[in-house]
């Protein structure tokens, strides 16, 4: 894992032979499973804190000998608040020179694997042989329902998962296997669809539109919306009026 502590950065990464160049902002996050070959060019400078996460932390709660690494597929630089703090924590250990106690540093890095598993996990295809349980269309149809009620506030994954009637990790487990994407993605996606609606309209400004789709400013509206679509939502509004 990389926690990128300075940026935004241009990077072209390499990912098993494909490569795929982003704008990384600062606080971006970096993650690399195991299983996974990438080369990474830099085209600028960057301040970042490196940690390398034992196998042992993403084993599988029910079955420890199972591990859930095959699972969890590249991050390239997306932001996660809950991410960034914890790397934080373990990279001001290393500048301020604080004992690195296994103490200290074990429970975070133990924090760290249980999110990415949280937010990255999907059952690898080699898995198949097994029963694929997946949401029904109704279970679907209501987390939709809950999150388009509810663009405009901070959805939590246990919101999601008790529309459903699922425990949250059983629901991270299936949601991805059902809809393609994490529940993380599927809901930044919906985000977007809002804002293209809002303005597609002449009343809102572009601040509102991010409050009213959930983002925490225009900025971080802009980000994402120019991520998704290639433009900001500025140009956007005039490309339709």
């Amino acid at each position: 894992m990389v926690l990128h502590r300075g940026g935004p950065v241009n990077i072209t990464y390499t990912v098993d032979g494909k490569p795929v160049v982003r704008h990384i902002p600062k606080g971006g996050v970096f993650f690399l499973p195991g299983g996974h070959e990438c080369d990474v060019a830099l085209h600028a400078s960057l301040d970042s804190t490196h940690i390398y996460l034992r196998s042992d932390l993403f084993a599988d709660e029910e079955n420890a000998a199972r591990s859930l690494v095959g699972g969890l597929a590249p991050i390239l630089g997306e932001r996660d608040a809950v991410l960034e703090s914890l790397a934080t924590a373990i990279g001001d250990t290393i500048i301020e020179g604080l004992p690195a106690s296994s103490l200290f540093v074990d429970p975070i890095a133990k924090a760290i694997a249980n999110r990415f598993i949280a937010i990255n996990y999907h059952k690898p295809a080699y898995e198949s042989g097994k029963q694929r349980y997946q949401l029904t269309n109704r279970q679907m149809e209501r987390v939709r329902d809950f999150v388009e009620a509810n663009l405009d506030s901070d959805i939590r994954l246990e919101m999601m998962a008790r529309v459903c009637g699922r425990s949250t990790e059983y629901f991270v487990r299936i949601f991805k296997v059902t809809a393609g994407v994490s529940p993380y993605q599927y809901v930044l996606n919906l985000r977007i669809e809002r804002a293209k609606a809002l303005l597609g309209r002449d009343g809102p400004s572009i601040a509102e539109v991010a409050l009213q789709c959930g983002f925490s400013h225009q900025e971080h509206l802009t980000r994402m919306f120019r991520r998704f679509t290639g433009v900001t939502p500025g140009r956007y509004r005039l490309s339709i009026h």
